[in-house]
């Protein structure tokens, strides 16, 4: 993969918002910086301060957090979705989650601080940030009713519906505890899925 076509991942996380003029993309394409992370390693841990927004150009990372003395998954992304831990990059605080690449990562960054620079120096970064704020809690809102309304075979079922590269790429004991279920209880899910669909 060129280095353009890693950068465009950044571009096209932003573009879920609305689209980025030219002229805004070279504003901000000189800040970027790629980044690479070998298979289980940490992009940032609990307790550690995000200091980049980022885009995966290639690969795939999970989100979680420790409870009870267990990994709870709730996000993963995927090539062209952005990934960081927002709370902590908006805030400069402490990370409450921590985020490992499941394979071999490439990112594409922006640091905080030349976030800020452009926030001052022109209209594109508050545009960034508004589009990265929306993208956000979009997400979130859809993410919440779907908890909230679906049971874990249905959020299953629109998984492989919508997002078959979670079944495919993302191993089952992690994608369990993203369902809210134990490894096992997935495992009978997806034999009652498939005899289903055997039948029809």
């Amino acid at each position: 993969m060129s280095e353009d076509h890693k950068y465009h991942s950044f571009r096209t996380a932003l573009e879920e918002g609305a689209p980025i003029t030219e002229e805004n993309w070279a504003t901000i394409k000189p800040y970027l910086k790629v980044r690479h992370f070998e298979q289980g390693e940490n992009i940032i841990r609990e307790g550690e301060t995000e200091n980049y927004l980022s885009s995966v150009a290639i690969g795939c990372v999970r989100h979680y957090v420790h409870k009870d003395g267990r990994e709870i998954n709730f996000e993963f992304a995927f090539e062209n979705e952005l990934s960081n831990s927002f709370a902590s990059f908006l805030s400069r605080s402490p990370s409450l989650i921590s985020i490992e690449a499941i394979e071999e990562v490439t990112l594409i960054s922006i640091h905080y601080d030349s976030l800020q620079t452009l926030y001052y120096d022109s209209a594109t970064g508050e545009r960034i940030g508004r589009l990265i704020t929306e993208s956000y809690y979009i997400w979130r809102e859809k993410r919440e009713i779907q908890l909230l309304t679906l049971t874990p075979e249905e959020l299953y079922l629109d998984l492989l519906s919508q997002y078959p590269e979670y079944i495919h790429r993302i191993p089952q004991k992690y994608l369990a505890t993203y369902l809210q279920v134990q490894p096992e209880s997935l495992s009978r899910i997806k034999r009652r899925i498939y005899k289903n669909r055997n039948r029809t």
